[in-house]
């Protein structure tokens, strides 16, 4: 499951350091949106919708980041005393990059003077071992202290602590309750997080109504996977009442918004009829799909070359795309290039190659590559073919 680390002009951005191979391994792609930016990471222990869709920390431009919002920071002085931690904190931010050591110095005063975002900073320069040691242990005492205090991204960051991708001992419990307090208290990024968790059960009982609940506001918050879910949930009846009309339109929203899945499911939409638009439309969001890697999509549109439908018809073309699925063990794909093969279709023949896809497709299921090599043994009455 993915996470969105949207951070607009009302954010500021409490601590970076930058990524190493051992706590960033998973940023699958970002992108820039005029005030909004948003960088996608996986989580391995929870799993995606359609074809194994694993996360580390966040990442944001080659660096880990954790978020807190300006409001956080507006604390009045404890009566009594002379200094505001908030202004320590804003000048913790200021220099964290420029002058570490000065930064956790300066957290380390807010947290002293009891600051939640005090005790978070200073998790943050911990964690990353920036300005001061690494301390996991430490960090994650200091983001309890925080978030019991009611700091809201603590409790997010707490969560995907738990997961197991820091380096620290999964505890699938400690995730949900953390993911689900953020997620109450209104963290847009938790929204997706505790739906995947009910979603899956991940160290619970499945549960789709409040897996739905969850989606739909990350949806209505603008996570485009989250679309995708309420497409899937919504076409299916799972955990909200079947509405194929709904369902429709939360696969349009989440296909522009550039998710494969949905563009792939917008296509299949177009070819049976639901959404109007004919073969070329459904060619141009396969096209879509196909261009980020998504299998089934590469699939369909080399189809579409083979027959020349929604596209003039191109046999090399099509070749080239099944030979790319047929890569990953596909048994459709394994037929379709073997067939082109031993006859020469759109590629030079070569029927030793193709008896070895063909066997390769009967052996993962494909009841038409099997249907062949027996017609075959029983042409030749010989047993030279292995499967």
């Amino acid at each position: 499951m993915r996470i969105r680390i949207r951070i607009s002009t009302t954010t500021t951005i409490i601590a970076i350091a930058p990524v190493t191979a051992e706590n960033a391994t998973t940023l699958s792609r970002k992108r820039s949106l005029s005030n909004i930016m948003i960088a996608e990471i996986d989580m391995s222990k929870i799993a995606r919708i359609t074809a194994a869709m694993t996360r580390g920390p966040f990442v944001m431009d080659g660096a880990l980041c954790s978020i807190v919002k300006m409001d956080f920071f507006i604390h009045r002085t404890p009566c009594g005393s002379m200094e505001d931690p908030s202004v320590y904190c804003m000048q913790a931010v200021n220099c964290y990059q420029t002058n570490p050591e000065r930064a956790v110095a300066l957290f380390t005063r807010a947290a002293e003077l009891g600051s939640p975002e005090g005790f978070f900073g200073l998790a943050e320069m911990k964690m990353n071992g920036m300005g001061t040691e690494k301390d996991i242990e430490g960090a994650i005492e200091l983001y309890r202290k925080s978030a019991d205090a009611g700091n809201t991204p603590a409790m997010f960051r707490l969560g995907c602590i738990y997961t197991g991708s820091y380096g620290y001992p999964e505890d699938k419990q400690l995730c949900r309750e953390w993911f689900e307090r953020a997620a109450e208290g209104g963290v847009e990024l938790a929204y997706a997080e505790i739906a995947g968790i009910y979603m899956y059960g991940y160290g619970i009982e499945p549960d789709h109504r409040k897996a739905a609940h969850y989606y739909e506001l990350s949806a209505n918050a603008g996570d485009p996977h989250s679309m995708f879910m309420m497409g899937y949930m919504k076409s299916e009846g799972v955990g909200v009442e079947k509405d194929p009309e709904a369902a429709v339109v939360w696969f349009t929203r989440s296909a522009e918004t550039g998710v494969p899945e949905a563009q792939f499911r917008v296509a299949r939409l177009i070819e049976d009829g639901t959404i109007p638009g004919g073969d070329a439309k459904a060619y141009e969001w396969y096209q879509k799909a196909s261009e980020q890697d998504f299998l089934p999509a590469a699939f369909n549109l080399a189809t579409m070359y083979y027959e020349g439908r929604g596209v003039k018809q191109d046999l090399q073309k099509a070749y080239q795309l099944y030979d790319k699925v047929a890569g990953s063990g596909d048994a459709d794909a394994l037929f379709m290039t073997a067939r082109m093969l031993y006859e020469g279709i759109g590629v030079e023949k070569d029927v030793e190659e193709a008896m070895e896809r063909f066997g390769r497709s009967a052996e993962a299921g494909n009841v038409l590559a099997q249907e062949f090599l027996i017609d075959i043994r029983r042409k030749q009455n010989t047993q030279f073919v292995k499967i």
